[in-house]
């Protein structure tokens, strides 16, 4: 008999064991929460699929038939006004803490582990007297819980912007189209409960026990807050490339190469980078390894920072990194890097799509807008490049040719072409001119992708017929002698937040901004007209810099920098230019800028003209040069760029070059 329960009793344990596992619930982890920088949209930070099948009232709670996976409540109370929610099955990693909110009715939030037998998270809102209670709302899907605050707030049903090289003036465009999106993704959020201004009994009160403490901490980036549209989280290596990912809404700038050495700068607006990730750098797989004197110095790397307090920066730095693409997850919550090469022999998402519909109109007399529907989600890589806008399908397998020769029935849009690059990859190409502004944007569910293109106002030229010209005469007249008609943008690099190159605690934005005000003092003492990008030490973003030039219409456009170099025995002097009408301007500026009396002077060297494709000197319309006046990297060459001296000497020696060009124009 001893012998039969010994053997019994580990059957029996078996049992209850496979009892237990069956019956318990999945458990998500929840790490804490992330606010946008509106304060009136709360997202919960969890680990672990999200089971919200059904709601119940807090009444209901001891009704265990009725008790989904992740069970969600809500519940209001008074003195102090609040709202509670808890969410059944969940672990709260770390402590309980308080997030104070501002410029938001909802004055604090605390976040707790309410219970540990049932495990439950408890989520609780204090608010002043001015929020309605109505506004309050509770979302989820197998992804997330969202809490929405404000009814004012965009619907997360809109489309969303995914690149954007616009201004904010310009994005006004996108609201000529209000358009909700009303796909199958609306019935996979669910509002998991409304609000009853019911006064709750006596069931509703907070427990008081020790298990419902909350532990003040400071609120910084470490717990999640966003001060932007998109929080990017963390970056991990993958077959041939890099992934990043986050939570929000991701917003892509128009990407642009700087060399010495060589490097791609990728932009994300409306970002915030976690405090673990700044300024940290990554080895991307299957990258080339720099060779220099013959030794291996590194592989391709990319560099993650926060540039300003709202933009991202991806920096990929080596000798191929003009080769490096962004793939759009069709989540919308990542992106995959990796050479052209590489994504386009890889299959990066197992569903397969197809174009069902393209469809273009003018929206208003300077705005087009193209929309393209697919069968499923797609992930997508979006890039300007040789006047042409590219959007690369990357799980396309049909470009429907019938859709797009109806497309070209109207004449306006045969810019527009399709075409295999790969297997199941398809390409869709926008013919472009130098003055046009993009913003894309996708629905929740990456089955339709909206592109507006503005047409950028056109400065005029000499060739500017009669009638135009006698517009013109009717504006306020400038003094009639020669020197007063002549008009220079001068731009300061970097600003505010962008300090630019840095070492030692020496920022280039310090050093630009000098050199440009004894530029323009040089160059008033001509009678020229100078006008400052930038007069303070503010940042400016490289969009607004090109329209302020091209507004004021100038005579040229220059842009003043300090370069670089991860080399620090590297020095010298460079000129810049990009369209053909600025090499002129470029080479008389950087014969008189770089020249042998300069470089004897300056124990320097001349490092000479490029044709490069800077962002201003590419978006500018007046003949438009940059110049890169030493490198902060060289110990020797830095420590004489901060000097009085030395930039008094660069900015007569540049305000000599413009003075020559400007007269041989005449």
């Amino acid at each position: 008999m001893r012998k039969f329960i010994l053997k019994i009793i580990p059957v029996i344990l078996l049992f209850f064991l496979c009892t237990f596992c069956v019956q318990a619930a999945p458990v998500i982890k929840i790490n804490g929460l992330e606010f946008d920088n509106s304060g009136n949209v709360v997202i919960v930070n969890s680990l672990g699929k999200v089971f919200p099948s059904s709601m119940q009232t807090p009444e209901d709670n001891d009704k265990s038939d009725k008790i989904p996976k992740n069970l969600i409540t809500k519940g209001i109370l008074t003195n102090p006004d609040r709202i509670f929610v808890d969410i059944s099955n969940a672990v709260l990693s770390g402590t309980s803490r308080t997030y104070v909110l501002k410029n938001s009715h909802i004055t604090s939030v605390k976040i707790s582990q309410f219970s540990t037998n049932p495990h439950v998270v408890r989520i609780v809102f204090e608010h002043d007297k001015n929020f309605h209670a109505g506004d309050f709302s509770i979302f989820a899907n197998d992804r997330q819980i969202i809490f929405k605050l404000s009814n004012t707030l965009i619907s997360s049903e809109k489309f969303k912007t995914v690149y954007n090289n616009m201004t904010s003036g310009e994005r006004k465009a996108q609201e000529y189209e209000a358009t909700t999106y009303w796909s199958e993704f609306k019935q996979k959020i669910q509002n998991i409960v409304n609000v009853s201004n019911t006064t709750p009994n006596q069931s509703l009160q907070i427990n008081t026990t020790s298990d419902y403490t909350y532990k003040d901490v400071k609120t910084d980036e470490k717990d999640g807050i966003m001060k932007s549209n998109f929080h990017l989280a963390k970056v991990e290596a993958v077959k041939n490339g890099l992934m990043i990912k986050g939570s929000g809404n991701l917003s892509l700038k128009s990407s642009f190469m700087l060399d010495n050495p060589s490097r791609l700068v990728i932009d994300l607006e409306n970002t915030v980078v976690a405090q673990a990730l700044r300024n940290k750098t990554y080895t991307i797989p299957n990258s080339k390894p720099l060779v220099s004197n013959g030794q291996v110095a590194q592989r391709e790397i990319l560099r993650v920072g926060q540039n300003n307090q709202t933009t991202a920066r991806l920096v990929i730095q080596g000798e191929n990194a003009k080769e490096y693409r962004v793939v759009v997850s069709p989540d919308l919550q990542g992106l995959f890097i990796a050479k052209r090469g590489d994504i386009l022999n890889s299959k990066l998402t197992q569903t397969t799509s197809e174009i069902l519909n393209y469809t273009a109109s003018h929206s208003a007399a300077d705005l087009d807008v193209v929309n393209i529907t697919f069968s499923n989600p797609v992930a997508f890589t979006m890039f300007e490049e040789n006047s042409k806008f590219y959007l690369d399908l990357q799980n396309v397998a049909d470009l429907n040719k019938y859709a797009l020769d109806v497309l070209h029935k109207n004449p306006d849009f045969k810019g527009i072409t399709a075409q295999k690059i790969a297997t199941e990859k398809t390409r869709v190409i926008f013919n472009l001119n130098s003055s046009t502004a993009i913003n894309a944007q996708v629905s929740p569910d990456s089955k339709e992708i909206r592109i507006y293109f503005k047409k950028r106002s056109q400065t005029q030229t000499k060739e500017t017929p009669p009638a135009k010209k006698e517009e013109k005469e009717e504006k306020p007249q400038r003094p009639s002698t020669i020197k007063q008609m002549y008009s220079v943008v001068i731009d300061p690099g970097h600003g505010g937040a962008d300090v630019g190159a840095t070492r030692e605690g020496v920022y280039e934005k310090d050093i630009t901004l000098e050199v440009s005000k004894l530029l323009e003092k040089y160059l008033k003492k001509q009678d020229v007209y100078t006008h400052l990008t930038r007069e303070t030490d503010k940042t400016v973003e490289l969009a607004e810099r090109s329209d302020f030039s091209n507004k004021i219409n100038p005579n040229v456009f220059i842009s003043i920098h300090v370069n670089s170099s991860v080399k620090e025995d590297i020095i010298g002097l460079e000129t810049h230019w990009y369209h053909p009408n600025s090499l002129d301007f470029a080479k008389i500026v950087h014969k008189n800028f770089a020249s042998s009396r300069n470089l004897s002077k300056w124990e320097t060297k001349d490092r000479g003209l490029f044709q490069s494709k800077f962002y201003v000197i590419n978006h500018t319309n007046a003949p438009a040069i940059l110049v890169e006046i030493g490198f902060i990297s060289n110990p020797f060459e830095r420590k004489l760029l901060v000097g009085n001296k030395r930039q008094e000497e660069i900015a007569k020696s540049i305000a000599e070059g413009i003075m020559e060009y400007l007269k041989s124009q005449k």
